[in-house]
């Protein structure tokens, strides 16, 4: 009999937390819609600063937004006869300087599928004419890459670069010239 009395108990203990537990529940259930937000009104995604700054850049003077996107080398050939098709352009920051626009980012230069570095540049647009002009600063595989001087028009929708020339940067290696375009 002593047997059955503490299954009775052990049961009644389990009743008694199973209650608990049910009615802590229900009170959760009742109480969580307070805490969490209004599901009625949309919420914005939370984007980190560094990306939402350069997608907020507005476009002055008719400028488009650089740092948007890659820009894909279409066209890229040297007096040589080498093509750097494939290689990118990617811009990560874009200024307005008043008259111009001013953004910085990176060559990442490759010959027949093979990477061959990164040339760091800064660049210069000008609104009134389309051109931007690209100054290379340093390349991080200098025994290969030279930093360059560039120049290309703009396309009216700012998807393009065509027309595109480079020569040498004063007081650097003397490279190789040619011709280029690119589009995103």
């Amino acid at each position: 009999m002593s047997e059955q009395s503490s299954r009775s108990s052990l049961l009644a203990s389990g009743t008694v937390i199973a209650a608990l537990i049910s009615g802590v529940t229900a009170l959760i259930t009742a109480l969580l819609p307070w805490f969490l937000p209004d599901r009625s009104q949309p919420v914005a995604p939370v984007e980190p600063a560094a990306i939402a700054a350069t997608r907020d850049v507005p476009a002055t003077h008719g400028a488009p937004n650089f740092t948007i996107g890659a820009w894909t080398i279409t066209s890229s050939v040297d007096d040589e006869g080498n093509d750097y098709a494939g290689s990118t352009l990617r811009f990560l920051s874009q200024h307005d300087l008043g008259d111009r626009i001013e953004v910085t980012g990176f060559f990442e230069w490759r010959l027949q599928q093979q990477t061959l570095g990164r040339e760091q540049v800064t660049a210069t647009y000008d609104p009134a004419t389309r051109q931007l002009y690209i100054e290379g600063k340093y390349t991080d595989n200098p025994e290969i890459l030279a930093p360059g001087s560039f120049s290309a028009e703009v396309s009216a929708d700012g998807r393009q670069l065509l027309n595109g020339r480079w020569g040498n940067v004063p007081g650097e290696r003397v490279g190789v010239l040619g011709t280029w375009e690119a589009r995103r």
